[in-house]
């Protein structure tokens, strides 16, 4: 059990650091609560817990928060963070899509715009917006700013930014030029492409080439596609229908033997939380070799989420199977365990109970990976 032993404990510390992460989570419900009260200045105390995060969600949840009680630079600069983490998270694009919104781009917004979070959805009457600030500056102080925003990439800072620009200097198009690529950068090309036409319109008195460049960088926007939001994995979702092969194992000391436990699975979901496999097996390292030799067997899993925010399933499993042994070859196993699950399969931790037959009251820690294969019905 020595190597078996290390090995869980090894996953523990990797699991209680996911769930450190999803103990992040904690300050985010107890600050939803807080703006739905209408409590924003709360709110905002207790959603700073997240700005040591790595996560892009709450970073850019904080900054839609910090947005709705008029703190709009502090706001962009947490949409800021989060958008350099991750520009494809649906709730990313949410909360910036809404900030811009709120600041006055409303092409931008809806065009990366995504669906509402439930937390959102679900809640009818949230606080409206607080009041915003506007540009005071030269316009060589302001083009300083809105270029520094983008070598930082304040992306969203700098939409808003050169926005602002485009109000106050209409037929600058340095500022049309500056708004186009900071909409480039946050996913909004079509908006983007909008203000290129604008910045070559203005721009009559740059040379042949530069103007060439300028028009088949609009072709290139109004065609590109829209930003891709992957989907986020999920413990047992879209698996019913699907085939799993498994390989995993066990290495265990005892005072006299090393024994080798080699176990394969072959089967299919019939749910999304329950599969059924064949096995097939070797067992090594007895020095009774009545107990070394090939397993077959059948098995079944039942799966079933944890309360985290990791994509963490409890495994409850059982499976009859032939082992080797000198008599009562038929043994029978209960198998519980945790599954984290990866886009196409899992890493498998079990500890297997012997029931029955030669293996009976020997308790075994495994472990092995999960692929699925095919497609979910």
């Amino acid at each position: 059990m020595k190597n078996a032993l290390i090995f869980i404990v090894a996953l523990s510390s990797t699991l209680m650091g996911t769930a450190s992460i999803a103990a992040e989570s904690t300050p985010t419900e107890k600050g939803r609560a807080e703006v739905a009260s209408g409590d924003l200045s709360a709110a905002i105390v207790t959603y700073a817990a997240v700005t040591s995060s790595q996560k892009a969600a709450p970073l850019a949840e904080y900054g839609w928060v910090l947005k709705k009680a008029g703190y709009n630079e502090l706001a962009l600069a947490q949409i800021d963070r989060a958008l350099q983490i991750d520009k494809t998270d649906a709730e990313v694009l949410y909360y910036t899509s809404s900030v811009l919104a709120s600041l006055g781009l409303p092409e931008a917004a809806s065009e990366i715009s995504r669906p509402a979070p439930d937390w959102i959805a679900k809640n009818e009457k949230l606080p409206s917006e607080l009041t915003r600030r506007n540009l005071a500056k030269t316009f060589r102080e302001d083009i300083n700013i809105g270029t520094g925003f983008l070598m930082q990439r304040r992306y969203a800072s700098a939409v808003d930014h050169y926005h602002q620009m485009t109000k106050k200097y209409p037929r600058e198009h340095h500022a049309w030029a500056g708004y186009a690529i900071s909409l480039e950068s946050i996913g909004a090309y079509k908006a983007a492409a909008r203000a290129v036409a604008k910045d070559i319109e203005l721009s009559k008195n740059t040379d042949e080439k530069t103007r060439a460049l300028q028009a088949s960088y609009k072709q290139e926007l109004e065609v590109r596609p829209a930003v891709e939001t992957p989907q986020k994995t999920k413990a047992n979702e879209m698996l019913k229908g699907r085939y799993l092969v498994f390989f995993g194992g066990s290495v265990n000391n005892t005072s006299t033997n090393t024994i080798i436990n080699l176990n394969g699975r072959a089967g299919k979901f019939l749910t999304n939380q329950i599969d059924a496999a064949i096995n097939a097996g070797l067992i090594s390292g007895y020095s009774a070799s009545d107990y070394n030799g090939v397993t077959l067997g059948v098995s079944a899993r039942y799966l079933t989420p944890l309360p985290v925010e990791a994509p963490l399933s409890f495994a409850g499993g059982a499976r009859v199977q032939y082992t080797p042994g000198p008599s009562d070859q038929t043994t029978i196993y209960i198998s519980p365990g945790l599954s984290y699950f990866l886009p196409n399969g899992s890493l498998d931790l079990t500890l297997d109970f012997g029931l029955a037959g030669p293996l009976k009251d020997t308790k075994t820690i495994s472990v092995g990976y999960t692929m699925y294969l095919g497609g979910a019905k």
